[in-house]
């Protein structure tokens, strides 16, 4: 009887794991302070549109290995790429889950490791960032309160708290950089709220300045790196090609949209090309601690996994030693927040059906546990 009701249980959560909504644990800082490493988040497969499972034959639960290079799929048995219709699009400033174009190791599209950024360009869209703002279609963003740059603070006499800042205002990359004299430098990762803070709060702070690349800087892993000269906080402009496009290359746009030729067509030397894909620019919030768009290029529509929905756990932990376990704290104010100021019935919905089979999940193991 226990049998049937386990593989019942695990069945309906394959189901739900593949097919509705799956959960993810955020390991980088690339999206703080919007994203938290800890942060464990429900992702919807239905609202940009369901992608059918590509690799049918694999280990499930487990994404592309088991250990090392061992692979938990077999990629030489693959279905062809199929999306069902969405419920929404996505929007500009959408925080989207997808497939990295550029990882070699996992050729299946569904297999290689799974990002998450906000979209910034949409297809059609120009992008173009200068001074480390981005511009779209020729408009400034508007920002977010939880977006993060890299800040240099110079302190005189007496160097900063460290402990105060990470342990009251929650600010945890802070890099010592050199000392001259009665001067002390850092580098710091801020949200411009908490720059203005510590500026307040701390006396000693002589000065407090957003580090910005120069324009002549070439900054050599930005995936345009022969013309013009891009980097992090000079890049652009960039036209997001969109599905049905024609693009004719040549010596200057070469460079720029290679990956997508050799992605849509590889073995394809003409000098005219139709599209076959939508692109998207995809940015972290963490802008100069993130690996996004700027250094590895556009994502196809293809490589779209959902959209994160929930935060249903937090947990805060010692960044150099994830598994000291008793250094674990729950961050409650972040339990069961929607990634959605308002949210819809549909992320609701979805998180009734996650709540449900964690439920009978545990009911299940106690009734194990008790027989």
């Amino acid at each position: 009887m226990y049998d049937v009701k386990y593989l019942f249980s695990m069945i309906c959560y394959f189901i739900t794991h593949h097919y509705l909504i799956q959960p993810f644990m955020i390991p980088t800082s690339s999206m703080e302070k919007t994203l938290l490493v800890g942060d464990f988040i429900l992702v919807s497969k239905i609202h940009y549109g369901l992608r059918m499972p590509i690799t049918p034959i694999s280990i499930p639960f487990i994404h592309n290995k088991i250990i090392g290079n061992v692979r938990s799929y077999i990629s030489w048995i693959h279905w062809p790429y199929y999306r069902i219709p969405s419920i929404q699009p996505i929007q500009r400033n959408d925080l989207v889950v997808f497939n990295l174009p550029t990882d070699k190791k996992n050729n299946m599209i569904d297999r290689k490791e799974n990002y998450i950024k906000r979209c910034m360009g949409l297809p059609g869209d120009i992008v173009q960032i200068q001074k480390g703002i981005c511009f779209v279609n020729h408009k400034k963003e508007k920002g977010f309160l939880t977006q993060e740059k890299s800040y240099i603070v110079q302190t005189h006499n007496s160097p900063l708290n460290e402990k105060f800042l990470k342990s009251k205002m929650d600010i945890e990359e802070i890099n010592f950089i050199k000392k001259i004299k009665n001067n002390y430098f850092y580098q710091i990762m801020l949200t411009r709220t908490n720059a203005i803070r510590i500026q307040k709060i701390f006396k000693n702070i002589f000065c407090i300045k957003k580090q910005i690349d120069p324009i002549y800087f070439k900054e050599n892993s930005i995936y345009n790196n022969t013309y013009p000269k891009w980097n992090r906080d000079f890049f652009g402009p960039l036209y997001i090609p969109k599905k049905g496009d024609t693009i004719q290359w040549n010596s200057k746009n070469i460079d720029v949209y290679k990956h997508i030729l050799l992605y849509e067509h590889p073995d394809n030397h003409q000098k005219h090309y139709k599209l076959k894909n939508n692109y998207y620019f995809m940015i972290g919030d963490n802008r100069d601690n993130s690996y996004d768009s700027r250094y590895w290029g556009l994502v196809p529509e293809d490589h779209i996994l959902g959209k994160p929905i929930f935060i249903w756990m937090s947990i805060d932990w010692i960044r150099n030693h994830p598994l000291n376990l008793f250094s674990w704290k729950i961050r409650w104010e972040r339990v069961m927040k929607s990634m959605n100021k308002e949210s819809n019935s549909l992320s609701l919905f979805f998180l009734f059906i996650f709540c449900n089979m964690f439920y009978f999940s545990c009911i299940h193991q106690n009734h194990q546990n008790d027989s």
